[in-house]
Order: structure tokens, then sequence, then C-alpha cells
């Protein structure tokens, strides 16, 4: 039977909510599994035209909010085009020129195989196909196994602009809360929100914050308009999002596990912004991942007897007195 063909929809009316899972359902999905998979969707955001939105890998499935920009796409440079093709594959790249035929023949296009590169670069399907392959490649040959790894096709839902894709956003985010995993969305390691907190600067790089303008443009009640959050400012836009993530993990789900009552209010009290306790946890991460603390002058002189890698120090807690550094392992 043919496959029936996916529904399309353009990045002004919304985006996809993607999900595949493992054959099987077994718990393939390790945190060596998940850090490269993770490592592997950054690479391929960096050069297809799709903005990340939230996701969550976890043991057995994954979760992406995706918008396909496909404007952008066509309205690329071949220069652009060949910048990313080549961030994903490697500097010495070249994309092919055009098509081959049953024997192995290269039909070249008219054009050098520049409109096939706008349109593989522009396509949410061909974005999802490539993450799948290359990890299901590197995955087996690590594991030394053989077959499928994925469960069939990648399952894409069309989400709306506005308040629909916050709903699926913080129903990506409470994956791990739900499967009882941790008791705080944030705390883990391998979703949206937990990045957004604990790496900001990397959670920039990946992540396109939704514009919250939409939500209240598409909410008929406006039940979510607060005064004090200004799009244009990312810490309180992320201080609004935790906010609605901890409200919405608060609602019951058959089977599942919901947010406890008493950090949901604490979280509403703040307004969703961290408190000192919780930037010391999120900002310093884990000790078990390597992380200095101290004065400047300490911290670069470690390194250097240490033979490890320069890594700038950065202001720990915004106080001039203290500043921290992720330590590489030997």
């Amino acid at each position: 039977m043919a496959r029936t063909k996916r529904r399309w929809i353009s990045q002004e009316r919304g985006s996809f909510h993607i999900i595949s899972r493992i054959a099987g359902g077994e718990l393939l999905l390790k945190r060596e599994e998940k850090d490269y998979f993770l490592e592997l969707l950054k690479r391929f955001a960096s050069g297809f035209f799709v903005n990340i939105h939230a996701f969550c890998i976890m043991g057995n499935h994954f979760h992406i909010l995706a918008t396909g920009m496909e404007q952008e796409a066509q309205n690329a440079s071949k220069k652009e085009l060949f910048r990313r093709y080549r961030l994903m594959y490697g500097k010495s790249a070249e994309p092919p020129e055009g098509r081959y035929d049953s024997s192995g023949n290269l039909i070249p296009d008219p054009d050098g195989g520049v409109q096939r590169l706008r349109e593989r670069l522009g396509s949410v399907s061909r974005f999802v196909q490539e993450l799948k392959q290359t990890f299901s490649r590197w995955y087996n040959k690590k594991h030394n196994r053989t077959g499928y790894l994925w469960g069939g096709r990648f399952k894409g839902v069309i989400i709306y602009k506005g308040e629909p894709q916050f709903v699926i956003s913080s129903y990506i985010d409470l994956n791990p809360v739900r499967a009882g995993i941790v008791e705080r969305p944030e705390d883990y390691r391998w979703s949206s929100l937990g990045l957004r907190v604990r790496s900001p600067g990397r959670a920039g790089k990946l992540l396109h914050t939704i514009n919250f303008v939409d939500v209240l443009e598409e909410s008929e009640a406006h039940v979510y308009s607060l005064p004090y959050v200004t799009v244009t400012e990312e810490l309180k836009s992320v201080a609004w999002y935790r906010e609605f993530v901890y409200v919405s993990g608060g609602i019951e789900r058959d089977g599942k596990t919901c947010v406890p009552e008493k950090l949901i209010k604490q979280v509403v009290a703040c307004n969703g912004y961290l408190g000192v306790f919780d930037r010391l946890r999120y900002r310093v991460k884990n000790f078990s991942e390597g992380v200095a603390i101290g004065v400047h002058s300490s911290i670069e002189r470690f390194q250097s007897e240490s033979n490890r890698k320069y890594i700038r120090a950065r202001n720990f807690l915004d106080a001039y007195w203290s500043y921290a550094t992720r330590v590489l392992g030997c």
C-alpha cells in the first residue's frame, strides 16, 4: 500500500509536533545516546531551515516542536545554501548537482542542484529523516547491531500558530514529569526547558522562542495575559513559559504523574523566575559534569597546570569575586 502523503502547513500558520519511537518500545536511549542525539539535533538544525521551539529526548522516543522556514529556504542564496550544507557534512562536502538514475549515473540539474538543495534544506520531513538515519547508523555501529532502530515513520501533527504551540511545547517539556523521572521539568537534562534553564547560551543557539504576542492574538479569553512579560526580553519570556509549564503540569492525567502542588505555588509566587537556590543549582549545573568555581586567576591557573583546554571563565551568580567554568574530563 502506498504511503499516505503528509499534511503540510506554512510557516505563517503553524508548526509540527514530531514524534518518533524506538521499534518495540525498548528503552535503548541512555545518557550517552541522548547526549549524541542532542548534538545531532543541534547540527542538523544549523543546516536545515527549521526552527526548533521545544524538544524532549526520552528513553524510547523523542518529541520536537518545529516550524519549517520554507520561505527562507526558497530565498536563500547559493552561498548560504552551501554554507549550511557544509555545517552539517563538513567543510569540503559538495551537495549533489542532480539526481542519480537506477544505474548510478548522475543526471545533472540545469542549475547545478541549487533548487534541489533549497527543497531539501527547507523540508521538515527531510530534516527528521536525516536526524533519525544518522543516529541509527551511529547507534548500530556503537552497539554492533543491525536492522531498524525506529518503529516506522515519524508522526507529524500540525499545530496551529499561537496558544496551541505553547500547549504542545509544555506537553513536550512535561514528558519526564509525567513519566515520573523528575519532579521539576527543568531538572531533565534532555529537554528544551532543561536546556533553557541550565545553559541559556546553548539554548539560544538552538531554540527559537514562540512569540508571546501570537498567544495573546490567538487566545479568545486571553487568560494567560501577564502584564510584566515583555516579548523582547528573553529572561521574562522564559520565566513566563516556566510558570505556564508548571501550572500545566498540575493538571491531572490518567496514569500520569503531576507536578507537586507545593512546587507550582513556589514557581507562581516568583512569577516563574528562578530564586537564588535554583540559580545555584542550574548555573553550576552538576559537579559531576566537571565545574570549577573560584576567582578568575585561580580558574586560569588550574586550567594551565592541568593541561586542559582553555574555556573562558564566566561570572558566577553576578558576584564580582566569583567565576565559574566547565572543566573538560581528561
